[in-house]
């Protein structure tokens, strides 16, 4: 039997470098893609923005709509779904929060845009922690696949 208050939920196991890279592969070819079918339906529309605005703002909006809304209301984007991940507030392992998710959200842009390049240049192996009271954990800490 666990001990402590009962709101604390117990830990739960953490989520491999492997699967978070899974995840989000799975995500950032989901939005370049909606990115991409946004850019060409802006090419043939007359009148319309540049396709590669449109394609920019399609990616940005289906990253925003994946990585918040989709894992505000099921705890997981469909990256974290395939793998095999959720995401859980970092105090008591329940269900989050949109503006946590939203923080999240915008810091995980700033850390792409500006962190990654930085640590690919001088070959670090500082890794992505996680961020705004948010962690992702394994959905079956029991069953490994």
């Amino acid at each position: 039997m666990i001990e402590g208050p009962a709101h604390i939920a117990p830990p739960e196991a953490a989520a491999s470098e492997g699967r978070r890279l899974c995840a989000v592969l799975v995500d950032g070819v989901f939005g370049l893609l909606a990115g991409l079918v946004i850019a060409v339906a802006a090419s043939v529309s007359p009148g319309s923005p540049t396709p590669w605005m449109a394609g920019l703002g399609g990616a940005l909006a289906a990253s925003l709509v994946n990585h918040v809304l989709v894992t505000w209301a099921t705890q997981r984007s469909l990256g974290k779904l395939a793998a095999g991940l959720r995401v859980v507030r970092d105090t008591d392992g329940g269900r989050p929060q949109l503006p946590a998710l939203a923080r999240r959200w915008i810091y995980g842009l700033g850390w792409m845009l500006f962190a990654v390049p930085l640590h690919v240049a001088s070959d670090s192996n500082v890794r992505q922690q996680d961020a705004c009271g948010l962690r992702i954990v394994r959905r079956n800490p029991g069953r490994e696949v």
